[in-house]
């Protein structure tokens, strides 16, 4: 008898949440319909976009009429939303009775990635938002020399390279007008070009090779003599600096 006390109370507790576990789910399949109704997604709100339309952001979303504010999964329905090239960020949230918001960060152009096979308009990480027809090249700094088609499948490689190339553009851009074309062929010595000015930059350590020339020279001033010169930063603590023919 000593033993059956001692089982009874445990016995007791498990029986009480096995009966109260069957009655929650008598309970929500009685009223699974009237939750459904009371919630059902009946209203998309979109804000924050401007590449990209409403449709879309619903086509991404792939909302189906059996879906509430309960059953949905923001976090999923973000990633399939930011699958869009133009989608940087989604933020997913729920409106009671019946609404659901987006709120979608878009990715900003960057540059232009220039190849023979096509041109690649970029954002500032480098990602492809789209392939542009001729002739309807925008005005932002170009990149040239890098495989389009590896960019075009995500290649983490060709989308660093794409990324500094942008940053260097972004740099000489501070201190000489006009529109720089970075030439990535020889990732070992990338070469800026603007308004005819030349610079080598050798492969990385390319903020502090520009801060040299800067020094030497503070207040950069391009004449038409300028224009026909190229800068040598590649070496160690040296600024080379060459007439071209």
């Amino acid at each position: 008898w000593r033993h059956v006390h001692r089982l009874w109370k445990p016995m007791l507790w498990g029986g009480s949440l096995c009966l109260l576990g069957w009655g929650l789910v008598v309970t929500y399949r009685e009223t699974a319909p009237l939750w459904r109704e009371w919630l059902e997604v009946r209203e998309v709100m979109v804000t924050g976009t401007l590449q990209v339309t409403r449709a879309e952001v619903l086509e991404r979303l792939e909302l189906t009429p059996q879906d509430t504010l309960l059953s949905v999964r923001p976090l999923l329905l973000a990633e399939r939303v930011e699958a869009h090239p133009w989608i940087k960020h989604a933020e997913i949230g729920r409106i009671p009775p019946h609404t659901l918001s987006v709120t979608i960060t878009e990715r900003q152009p960057a540059a232009i990635l220039r190849s023979a096979s096509m041109l690649l308009l970029l954002d500032d990480e480098g990602r492809v938002l789209s392939v542009l027809s001729p002739g309807t090249e925008p005005d932002y700094p170009v990149l040239v020399g890098m495989d389009a088609s590896r960019l075009m499948l995500g290649d983490a490689q060709s989308r660093q390279y794409a990324e500094s190339g942008i940053r260097l553009a972004e740099l000489v851009s501070r201190d000489v007008a006009g529109r720089p074309e970075l030439d990535w062929s020889d990732p070992s010595n990338v070469v800026a070009s603007i308004r005819g000015l030349r610079v080598q930059f050798g492969g990385s350590a390319f903020e502090e090779k520009w801060d040299r020339f800067r020094k030497l020279q503070p207040a950069i001033r391009l004449s038409a003599a300028d224009a026909r010169r190229e800068i040598d930063l590649r070496f160690q603590n040296k600024v080379i600096i060459r007439e071209r023919g």
